[in-house]
């Protein structure tokens, strides 16, 4: 990618940031936590189309920002650490399992999978 192209996506991600974080008071470790996670699959996966990966990554940062606050408390819980909340960590893993879940149903046939409920896929032999 030029840098023609970076600079404007840059600015783009920092304002978003910054309005979202007027407008909400989300905390800036989770915007920057939910960021990291879905960039983890979209930047490797060059086998989606341009479009598709931008709406992967929209709704995986979004995912990632509105349950983090559940899935940090139940990362504490869990881990037995109450220093600091973990929504941070959790905008991060939430993210990138959003975004594996969506490619994962992404690739599958839909056939398929209503012929198993329906009662069988007896065709196997």
């Amino acid at each position: 990618m030029s840098s023609q192209h970076v600079v404007p996506a840059l600015n783009a991600v920092a304002s978003s940031t910054g309005s979202h974080h007027w407008l909400s008071g989300t905390d800036y470790s989770v915007m920057f936590g939910a960021f990291a996670g879905a960039v983890f699959y979209v930047a490797s996966a060059v086998e989606l189309r341009l479009l598709q990966r931008a709406a992967y990554f929209v709704v995986s940062y979004i995912m990632g920002i509105y349950g983090s606050g559940l899935v940090g408390a139940k990362l504490a819980e869990f881990l037995g650490y109450q220093d600091h909340p973990l929504d941070s960590l959790g905008a991060v893993l939430l993210s990138a399992l959003a975004i594996k879940t969506l490619t994962f149903f992404s690739k599958q046939d839909p056939g398929y999978w209503l012929k198993r409920l329906k009662g069988g896929n007896h065709d196997a032999k």
